[in-house]
């Protein structure tokens, strides 16, 4: 029991200390782990009342439920009237993958993207080894950004129609993005696939929020406001306020929301080892119909998919 109330103990101090994310980035670490902090707790909780100790019982149910309204919001399911949009339209779907560039498991991948059909994919971590495996895909795939680097940040994205125009700017020096414009049934469509670096100490801490503060003054700077999908691993959960700040300032929503606890990172079956680090946001003309997250593909990451709907 002692080490449980040990636990107890941690995890509520983990949880107070995560709202210093702004302050220190290893707080913003501890700011991604909200879903466990939350499964101990209410573990926890269920012992001490089992075994009638109140005094920790409280201490242990307001440190859970405190996790719990932050997580909420991607638990409880969203209204129909929520997400509904024009009636006419067009259904298309769109795949975001993290590869690893050390991942030697091409054949998967490539036969895992056939199956999934979508009309877009991004792929993350494009070493010289994936470029085949792209390549090999070029029968569904003829339109490609490839952006192959050598390192984990070469980039691309497949489409199954025509670029209108395709850029490939640098939120972060040497990081590429991948930023493209199709027509899908009579709209306009923006594609943004991009990837910063993981919070591993402050200084790529401050880079990867620096990158996506470009991103997000990129996509609302937008003269045209047309309808945008950002996708890739932005290398934060939802729980981090960085994130907040990005949805909030590109005027974007994300796919996740309403639809459950979808881990992708670490590449492990249940949600108490991962954390959704892979994302798919998208503008206010855009509907969300489905989204899953993949099988074990040999990377650390889990795919992302999602069935979007586009007026017309």
């Amino acid at each position: 029991m002692n080490l449980v109330k040990m636990g107890v103990r941690l995890a509520a101090v983990a949880s107070l200390l995560a709202f210093g994310a702004r302050w220190h980035w290893l707080m913003d670490t501890l700011a991604n782990f909200r879903v466990q902090y939350a499964l101990y707790l209410v573990a926890a909780t269920v012992l001490f009342l089992l075994c009638r100790n109140f005094r920790w019982l409280g201490i242990s149910m307001v440190a859970a439920a405190l996790n719990l309204w932050i997580i909420s919001p991607y638990v409880i399911p969203l209204s129909s009237a929520v997400e509904r949009t024009e009636e006419q339209g067009v259904a298309f779907r769109l795949l975001n993958i993290n590869v690893l560039s050390s991942n030697r498991r091409c054949d998967e991948v490539e036969n895992y993207l056939r199956a999934v059909d979508a009309d877009f994919v991004f792929v993350m971590e494009v070493s010289p080894y994936w470029k085949r495996c792209l390549e090999n895909l070029r029968d569904i795939y003829p339109h490609q950004q490839n952006e192959i680097q050598s390192g984990n940040f070469g980039i691309s994205l497949l489409s199954k129609i025509p670029f209108e125009e395709v850029a490939v700017p640098e939120y972060t020096p040497l990081i590429p993005s991948v930023d493209a414009q199709v027509i899908i049934g009579s709209k306009k469509l923006r594609l943004i696939a991009t990837h910063p670096y993981p919070p591993i100490n402050g200084k790529v801490s401050h880079l990867r929020n620096r990158h996506m503060q470009k991103l997000a003054e990129s996509v609302v700077t937008d003269k045209n406001k047309t309808n945008t999908i950002v996708a890739g691993d932005f290398n934060m959960t939802p729980w981090s306020p960085y994130f907040s700040d990005f949805l909030l300032s590109a005027q974007l929503k994300d796919s996740a929301k309403g639809r459950g606890l979808q881990p992708t990172w670490y590449a492990l079956p249940t949600f108490f080892f991962g954390i959704p680090i892979d994302h798919i946001c998208y503008s206010r003309g855009l509907r969300v119909d489905t989204r899953r997250v993949g099988p074990d593909l040999g990377s650390d990451h889990r795919a992302v998919w999602v069935d979007f709907w586009i007026g017309g």
